[in-house]
Parts: structure tokens; C-alpha cells; sequence
């Protein structure tokens, strides 16, 4: 198989040593059952993927795709023998501004696309993952991301038996794909289904001109009021995205490094084009960090618009709102969010605790009551937690009509290899102390249970559902069947990342 594998893309991208099955068989909170890979393939384009599957398929050996990893749900774990394709070689990009598309390998960062749209004055219209520095938009497109996933035009895909079809408008000859409702929606079939209907091997997005922004924050006492004032700003639609920190979340944001906060205000200060602007953010970031550290909750606040003024006019609306009930104060936060939108430093705590959150998008008219369960279950927990020194702190937020309820584990555990591996250096050495954890890594997993349950309770549903959220069994009967015929239709020996979305 290695020898078969290795004439179609080379022998240095068939990777079978130990560390390399081992890192490509883990995520960010591997599953204790997770089963190492049998080999990792590193292809190179769609043509050596559909060769690489139909191999795979001939041999009758399961497939696990994969991206950076950088996830926390198994989705990219093997849990039977399996070879992993390792898809972060398809990094080519195709800018057609004239279109406003971008093609792109499923391999390609985030980060690395919005660079190569920076002199167009373009940016994508689909929102990206805050890891996108490393992670993956083919992994994003695999898992879902926040707010929706109407950015995503097309899809070229490679099936169980190596057919590689297209979606949308690309699959139209003589087109380009540009539009994605032709016909059924084909291209939705496959987003977020963890790669168990098939590869990604290249993704087209929409592409808009950068808005205008205007941002704003604010801190509140009470969580009750929060969670109004943010149910408020969605159903009036005033604010593109918002995200909020209760006070421990807030002081472990603002330990990270002093060199991290002066990078950042340096890229405000890019953006503003101003030497006076970077003193101004440095003074605004260090006020900011003070007001978020000392009140209860946080909230931050981001518009986007066609002109500035509409940005201006919208944010003073949302202002009024959020005044009844809040103090302001600067809008350092989300302005550094903006200039210097991906980084992986916060998947460990401010000095290297492990870290793994749990998470659920509820409906508006629930939100508030899955909020007061998921805090009081923390809190009848809380002497457990404490004893185990874990940490439990909480962020909310929002880009459309619910609200993300995300809270995060800290602990003092052993990091892992996939951990490293995205690490910087100074931070692999500062890190790299702590001894193996079992007993507080087996509280944080059932406390992760606990909450997605009680959100499951709220008619919550989930991104990256990966192998740990429940999807096939939490719906109902009918659509249940349609999963299960739609993964026989695609792959009906079941060998694409079986066990994935409980298929």
C-alpha cells in the first residue's frame, strides 16, 4: 500500500513513522479511544486526491480527512483503522475580482487568502474562525463556523469511489462558480458533514468590498442584563457580530503577554495609518483591559456597513441600547480583534493550561434560560472544580438571530503534541512543564457533557459536531433516515470518516 500510495504522491508524502500517525490521530482534546492511523498521505491537488480514494477504495481502507486539526471533537480522529489525508497541501488560491470569487484549496488559510485579497480591497464574505492563521477553510467548510454558511459558493468534492464532482454554478460547463443555487442546493449537502460525505478538495467563496466599521464596548453587572441587551441588538439587527466575557474570561485575555497586546496595537495603529493612532490604542488597550477586568461582563460590539457613516448611525443606535443598562468604554477589544483577527494562543490558558470549551447556538427566545441552568450547574460543581484547580470562564456571542454560548475549561494538565506544534517556540519552552492530569481531565470532560446536554435541552444546535455533539440521534426519525440514506448514496461501504455525525 505504502508503494501504491507513494506513485501517486511521492514516497516523502506517505508518511509512516509513529509521531506523524500519532500527531495526524489526534485533536485538541483527543478522544481516549481515538486508534492512530495507519498511514498519513499528504496529496497535492484534486487529481492525486480522486487517485489517492479510488487506491484507498480498492484496498477497502477507511479514509479520515484532515486539515490543521485544530479542533475539539473528534471529527478528524480515527476511532478504526484508517489512513488520514492530510489535505494542507492544497493551498492554491484563484482571485477572479471580476467575479467576486475566490477559489481555493480546502488547505489554504484563512489568514493566508485574506493577505492575497488585501490589494484588491476585497475580503470574504463568509466568517472565519479566530485559529485561521493555521486552520484550514476547508476544515471550517468540514465543521461549520459561526453565523452562516451563505460565503460558501461551491464545492469540488471527491466521493468514496474517487468521482469528483462540483457544485453550484461550477458544476455548469462553460460557467464559473459564482452562484450556488442551481438546483437543489448540492453545495449544502456537504458543508459541515465532517467530511463523512465526501473530500473538499477546492472551495469557491464570495468575495464583498471591505466595509466600513464602527465598533463600541461596554460592561455590565449582571448577566441577566447582557443576555437582554444582546437578544435586543439581534432581533433589531443592528450589529454585524458581538461577543461578550464574564470577568475571568476578560483577566485571562488580558495576561497574555505584554509583546502580544503591543503587536496588536501596532496593527490598529496599520490600519488607522497613524503613529498617533498606535499611542492612542496602546492607552486604549490598557484602559480597556481595566474596565473589563474589574466589571462582571463585557461586551463588544462591531458594525459593518457600506459607508462610514451608515456604520456610525447604526453603532449610535446600538449604543442607545446598550446605555440603558451599561457603561462604555473604550472599543479597544474589538478593534484589536479587527486589525489582528487570527491567532492560536488562546487554545492554552495565559500560562499554558490546557484548554477545551464546550459550546451551543441557542435559539433567542432560549438563550436566557439555557444561560441561568449552564451557570447554576457550574456553580453546584464549583468546590469540585476548585479543588482540581480548574477554571471555568465564559464567553457569548453572536453574529446573526441566536446567541453562542461558549464556555471554556482551564486546567493544569499536560499539553499535547498537536499543542506544540502550533506553539511558538518561547511559548513550547514556557509551557511544557506540566505533568499528565487524568483525574481533572475526566471532571472537565463530564462538566462538557453536562452543559451541552443542558443547552441540548434548549434546542440548541452545533458547529463542528464532529464525534461528540449529537446529530443523528437528536433528530427526528425522518430526518434521521434521510442522513442515513444520504450516507449510503455517497458512501456505501461506509469508509469516509465513519463514525462521524454518529453515521
Amino acid at each position: 500500500m505504502i508503494d501504491t500510495l507513494a506513485r501517486i504522491v511521492g514516497s516523502a508524502n506517505v508518511l509512516a513513522d509513529a509521531e506523524a500517525r500519532s500527531l495526524a490521530g489526534a485533536d485538541l482534546f483527543t478522544p481516549v479511544d481515538r486508534v492512530v492511523p495507519d498511514l498519513v498521505v499528504r496529496p497535492a491537488d484534486t487529481a492525486e486526491v480522486a487517485e489517492l480514494v479510488r487506491a484507498l477504495a480498492s484496498a477497502n481502507r477507511a479514509i479520515v480527512p484532515r486539515g490543521a486539526g485544530l479542533s475539539y471533537t473528534g471529527g478528524v480522529v480515527p476511532h478504526s483503522p484508517a489512513v488520514v489525508l492530510d489535505l494542507t497541501r492544497l493551498n492554491r488560491m484563484r482571485i477572479l475580482p471580476d467575479d467576486m470569487v475566490a477559489v481555493v484549496g480546502a488547505g489554504c488559510t484563512w489568514e493566508r487568502l485574506a493577505q492575497a485579497l488585501q490589494p484588491y480591497g476585497l475580503c470574504v464574505a463568509q466568517s472565519s474562525p479566530i485559529s485561521g492563521s493555521y486552520s484550514t477553510i476547508g476544515g471550517a467548510a468540514s465543521q461549520n463556523v459561526p453565523g452562516t454558511m451563505d460565503g460558501f459558493l461551491g464545492l469540488c468534492v471527491v466521493l468514496a469511489d474517487g468521482t469528483i464532482t462540483h457544485t453550484g454554478s461550477w458544476a455548469v460547463t462553460n460557467s464559473v462558480p459564482f452562484y450556488r443555487n442551481v438546483g437543489p442546493d448540492l453545495t449544502g449537502l456537504f458543508l459541515g458533514d465532517c467530511g463523512a460525505f465526501g473530500v473538499k478538495t477546492e472551495i469557491a467563496l464570495r468575495l464583498v468590498t471591505e466595509p466600513a466599521y464602527a465598533f463600541a464596548s461596554f460592561t455590565f453587572e449582571r448577566s441577566e442584563e447582557l443576555c437582554a441587551v444582546m437578544l435586543t441588538l439581534q432581533r433589531a439587527g443592528l450589529v454585524t457580530r458581538c461577543f461578550a466575557m464574564d470577568q475571568a474570561k476578560a483577566a485571562a485575555a488580558s495576561q497574555v503577554d505584554a509583546n502580544e497586546a503591543l503587536r496588536t496595537a501596532a496593527a490598529v495603529a496599520a490600519r488607522a495609518g497613524s503613529v498617533r493612532a498606535m499611542i492612542s490604542d496602546v492607552a486604549g488597550l490598557r484602559r480597556a483591559r481595566a474596565d473589563i477586568t474589574e466589571a462582571a461582563w463585557s461586551l463588544h460590539l462591531t458594525v459593518e456597513a457600506r459607508t462610514e457613516q451608515g456604520a456610525i448611525a447604526q453603532m449610535q443606535a446600538a449604543r442607545e441600547i446598550c446605555c440603558r443598562q451599561a457603561k462604555e468604554i473604550p472599543a479597544a477589544v474589538p478593534k484589536a480583534l479587527h486589525a489582528r483577527p487570527y491567532s492560536v494562543r488562546g487554545f492554552v490558558g495565559p500560562a499554558g493550561e490546557r484548554w477545551v470549551p464546550v459550546h451551543g447556538l441557542c435559539p433567542l427566545s432560549r438563550a436566557g434560560a439555557a444561560l441561568t441552568e449552564m451557570q447554576a450547574a457550574v456553580r453546584a460543581h464549583a468546590d469540585e472544580l476548585a479543588a482540581a484547580e480548574i477554571k471555568v470562564n465564559w464567553l457569548i456571542s453572536s453574529q446573526c438571530a441566536y446567541i453562542l454560548f461558549e464556555p471554556m475549561f482551564y486546567w493544569p494538565d499536560q499539553l499535547d503534541p498537536i499543542h506544540m506544534q502550533y506553539l511558538s517556540a518561547r511559548n513550547r519552552a514556557r509551557f511544557a512543564s506540566f505533568p499528565h492530569n487524568a483525574a481533572a481531565r475526566a471532571l472537565v470532560a463530564a462538566m462538557r457533557d453536562a452543559l451541552r446536554d443542558i443547552m441540548d435541552r434548549h434546542g440548541a444546535v452545533h458547529m463542528q459536531v464532529g464525534r461528540y455533539y449529537h446529530l443523528a440521534d437528536a433528530v427526528d426519525s425522518g430526518s434521521r433516515a434521510l442522513l442515513q440514506r444520504i450516507k449510503r448514496a455517497v458512501d456505501p461501504d461506509g469508509r469516509m470518516n465513519s463514525g462521524a455525525l454518529e453515521l
